[in-house]
């Protein structure tokens, strides 16, 4: 019976020898090339978990910058919401670029600062108690004497960290009826101004992926080729 001839180009998943060759395959290979070790086990590990540990942090800061990513892609016209005591609260919509008019209570303002040292001042506007308005503090009271304001609407809760310590601070110091479900306009960012988000949250996602294939490739098992020995 004629038995056809095995071909042995092909990959075959070969059990390795403690040496991390295939047995079979040793007979030819250079001897230096076998006395090579493996990296050891703790470094492959500590690797992985590395890598895996920067992807989440990746994907955690694109997490933390989806509402200011989505603020990006507002329209560049803002909504006008008229007077501010004529507005109705329900029909006001957080992480939305508005204008709105209102006379300052600088009286009742709050100076705080918000990362890279920035100073920032936050009052009500008269008349009302559900939204507030934050301004870059310029140490001028010039400044505030405006009746207009166009900027990023957005609620405390949805700011959260640092505004949820201030608006108890309001409710507790000021006695303002500050809530997280209440409004602030930070004047003078339009979604133009976090353009920027897109480019940190591409960087992350390119970042993720280059990662996962890092993962893959280095921890995914060896093909060895088997080749039919020369005839000489």
């Amino acid at each position: 019976m004629n038995v056809p001839p095995v071909d042995r180009t092909v990959p075959v998943n070969l059990p390795p020898s403690p040496t991390g060759v295939p047995v079979e395959l040793q007979d030819g290979i250079d001897p230096e090339l076998i006395a090579l070790q493996a990296p050891p086990q703790a470094q492959r590990l500590a690797a992985l978990t590395l890598m895996a540990a920067a992807v989440v942090a990746a994907m955690g800061l694109v997490l933390a910058l989806r509402g200011d990513m989505r603020y990006a892609m507002s329209s560049a016209q803002p909504a006008d919401l008229g007077d501010v005591q004529q507005a109705d609260p329900g029909h006001l919509v957080s992480n939305s670029f508005v204008r709105i008019e209102g006379v300052p209570t600088v009286a009742r303002a709050v100076n705080f600062s918000r990362g890279m040292g920035a100073t920032y001042r936050i009052f009500p506007l008269a008349g009302q108690r559900t939204v507030y308005v934050q301004m870059e503090a310029t140490g001028s009271e010039a400044a505030y004497a405006r009746s207009e304001f166009t900027g990023r609407l957005v609620t405390f809760g949805d700011l959260g960290g640092r505004y949820d310590e201030l608006s108890q601070y309001m409710a507790k110091e000021l006695k303002l009826p500050v809530t997280r479900e209440s409004f602030v306009l930070l004047a003078d960012e339009p979604p133009t101004s976090f353009t920027w988000t897109w480019i940190v949250g591409l960087l992350c996602a390119t970042f993720v992926l280059l990662d996962l294939f890092f993962i893959v490739r280095w921890f995914k098992p060896l093909k060895w080729t088997q080749i039919a020995p020369t005839e000489r």
